[in-house]
C-alpha cells in the first residue's frame, strides 16, 4: 500500500488534476500519470506510443509493477464490492492455443472457466516475464462523478489456480434464461466474470478495510488562468533546461 507521504502525493496531485478545466474526471493514462508522480517514477510520452503490456508503472529499482484501473461507482459508502473489465478474453478464438482444441460456446462451464482462467494467467506471466516484474499488483482508484471523493486500494495480482474455482452460467432476472455470462467463484464468492458476446472478462473486487479515503475541495481554474498558467511554467521549464544545457557544454 501507500506510504505515507505517497498518501500526500496523492492527494496533491488530485487536487491539480481535477482543478484542470480541460480535463472532466481522473481515468485511463491520467490516473497512470497520477500514479507515477505518487511513486516518482519516470513517466512516457503517450505520442512515442503506448504498450499493450499488463503493467502501467513499473519500478525498475524494486521490481515492481501496477496494473493501474480507475473507476467510477455511484457511490463510495453503499457499494463495497464492484465489477471491472481486466481483459478482453477470446478463449473459443484462442482454444487451440489455450490447450483447449475442441472447446466451444456448448463446452461444459468448467472447460470454458478453466480456458479463461489459463487466458488470465498467461498474460500475467509473461507481462510479468517482458517487464521484469517481480511484485505484482493492481491499483484501483474509485471515484464518484462529483469528484470530491476517492478511495486507493492496492491487491496483490498473481495467477489463479484453476482447480479452486467452480462455474455456472449466470441467470437473466428478468427472463429467466441463461447463457451470457458465465461466473467463476472461489468458496462462493465471485472472483470473475465472462461474458462471451462482448468477449470480455470481469474482475470482482471488494473494497479492504485498510483502503485509503480521500476528500478534497473541487476548484477548477478558469480556461483563461489555466492556460497562461501552464504557458508560463512550460516556458520556464524551457529556460530552465536551456540554461542546464549551456552550463553542461
Amino acid at each position: 500500500m501507500l506510504k505515507e507521504n505517497e498518501i500526500e502525493r496523492l492527494r496533491q496531485a488530485i487536487i491539480a488534476t481535477i482543478a484542470s478545466p480541460v480535463i472532466g474526471s481522473i481515468e485511463d493514462y491520467t490516473w497512470e500519470a497520477i500514479f507515477h508522480y505518487i511513486k516518482n517514477i519516470p513517466l512516457s510520452d503517450p505520442a512515442l506510443g503506448r504498450s499493450k503490456l499488463l503493467y502501467d508503472a513499473v519500478d525498475i529499482t524494486t521490481a515492481t509493477g501496477w496494473s493501474l484501473k480507475s473507476l467510477q461507482l455511484n457511490s463510495l459508502t453503499s457499494v463495497n464490492t464492484f465489477l471491472f473489465v481486466i481483459q478482453r478474453a477470446d478463449v473459443i478464438k484462442k482454444a487451440a492455443q489455450l490447450g483447449f482444441p475442441n472447446l466451444t460456446e456448448q463446452s461444459s462451464p468448467t472447460d470454458l472457466g478453466t480456458a479463461i482462467v489459463q487466458h488470465w494467467n498467461e498474460k500475467i506471466i509473461s507481462s510479468k516475464a517482458s517487464q521484469n516484474v517481480t511484485n505484482s499488483y493492481e491499483g484501483m482508484l474509485l471515484k464518484t462523478i462529483r469528484g470530491y471523493e476517492y478511495i486507493y486500494c492496492e491487491f496483490p495480482l498473481n495467477p489463479f489456480d484453476p482447480n479452486d474455482f467452480s462455474w455456472v452460467w449466470t441467470v437473466d432476472r428478468v427472463t429467466g434464461r441463461s447463457g451470457a455470462g458465465l461466473q467463476g467463484s472461489i468458496a462462493g464468492k465471485t472472483q470473475l466474470v465472462w461474458y462471451k458476446n462482448q468477449k470480455q472478462l470481469f474482475r470482482a473486487r471488494t473494497i479492504p478495510p485498510e483502503a485509503f479515503h480521500i476528500r478534497v475541495e473541487r476548484n477548477r481554474l478558469t480556461l483563461d488562468r489555466y492556460v497562461q498558467n501552464i504557458l508560463s511554467a512550460l516556458q520556464d521549464q524551457l529556460s530552465t533546461q536551456s540554461f542546464d544545457s549551456e552550463l553542461g557544454e
